[in-house]
Parts: structure tokens; sequence; C-alpha cells
């Protein structure tokens, strides 16, 4: 399940604190895990996880203790399934009891500035609101295929503001790729650097050795 997410879901650079931090997978470590321990095992009910355009939610059978979206400073917490519970705590997929409620708010915000929704039924359901940063394609349509053009015009604007805000503090190509969750240093230099350099929006820090290895990017102050 956390393979598949992470194929549809890019993983943008985040800041919790002074500590970069993969928002995405602390996300889908806490939805999974809740998934798998707290599952009311005797029912029928298929778990699921469903990514969409805006957002991705899981289900699964619930033994509930009540009804309704529970308030994250006054839930309190039960193991459904404690020995599963113990089991992912002592395997570090999980961590005390109620972590994962407040993990998931904390983690959401940072990934995609929306905040969670939580519904307690005999179904209960986990709702993680997504922006277009996180779930526009990026790289190549096909791994057979290298292209040169991203999902869409509207995406590919959205990088380009990205990478200036960025390189207000000058960058190495590697952390530029980093921040906008881009591992094709080549195609990433083709399709933004290189038209932001032309344009003259991002000048380099060594003008002189544009292949320098100590090359930065800054974005040119108007």
């Amino acid at each position: 399940m956390s393979e598949f997410a992470k194929k549809h879901l890019n993983d943008p650079f985040v800041l919790d604190g002074m500590q970069a931090v993969s928002a995405r997978d602390a996300i889908l470590r806490e939805i999974i895990s809740n998934s798998l321990a707290h599952r009311d095992y005797s029912s029928g009910y298929v778990a699921k996880m469903v990514i969409e355009k805006d957002r991705i939610f899981t289900e699964n059978s619930n033994r509930t203790h009540g009804y309704g979206n529970p308030n994250l400073n006054t839930f309190e917490p039960f193991p459904k399934n404690p020995a599963i519970s113990k089991v992912f705590r002592e395997v570090g997929l999980a961590d005390e009891l109620g972590s994962g409620m407040r993990n998931t708010y904390k983690f959401t915000r940072l990934y995609s500035g929306g905040v969670p929704q939580f519904v307690e039924g005999d179904v209960f359901k986990t709702v993680i609101p997504l922006n277009e940063t996180v779930t526009m394609k990026l790289g190549p349509r096909s791994n057979d295929q290298v292209s040169d053009q991203v999902s869409d015009q509207v995406g590919k604007n959205v990088i380009v503001e990205r990478i200036l805000e960025f390189c207000k503090t000058a960058r190495t190509k590697k952390e530029i790729s980093e921040y906008i969750g881009y591992k094709n240093l080549t195609y990433m230099t083709r399709v933004f650097l290189k038209p932001l350099l032309d344009s003259g929006k991002l000048t380099y820090t060594i003008p002189e050795k544009p292949q320098s290895r100590l090359q930065k990017y800054v974005t040119k102050r108007q």
C-alpha cells in the first residue's frame, strides 16, 4: 500500500522546525498502520485506500465506541487490537496510543496545508486533503519514454514558482530537484532550469564556470 501511494504522490521538500522530513511518508505510515492495527478482523468489509485528485482516504471495519468526528483535543484513544498494536509499536510502525491522530494532523498541514478528517463508526474513515503540488505529475509520462512535457501548463507554472521562491537563497541542482520531488536532473535542467536561466529569472553563482561542481542557482532580484 505504501509503495503504491508513493508511486502516485509527490514528496515535496518539507521542514519540521529545522529538520527536513518526508511528510508524505509520515502520513502513509500513520493511516496504513491505523488501518491494520485497529481493524475489526471479524468483519467481511474490505479495507481500502483510495487516491483521488484532491484527497486520499482509507476505510476499514471498526469496533466503534462512538459515532461522528473525534476531536483531537478531547478524544480518548483505546486499543482495538492490543496485541497487534503492541507489535506495531515494537517494530516502529506506531508510537504511543493516540499518537496516530496527532501525527496525521501535524504532517497533513505540512504536506498539503489541509486538515485531515476522521469519521468514527462501524466503518472508520480517514480523509487526507491533497493539493495540486502533491498530485500533479512531475516526471516523464512512462518509465519507457522520456517526455519533454509535464502533465499541464498549470502544473509547470507551479513548479517554476516554487523553484524561484526556493532559490531566493542560492541552491545546488540537487537541492532544487529534492525540493520539487524530481529525480531526473537532466530532464529537470532542460525543462525548468535552462528556461529560467535563459529568461534571466535565475542566475549562476559562478557564471564563468557553468559546469562547476560548486555551481549554485539563485533567483535574480527585481
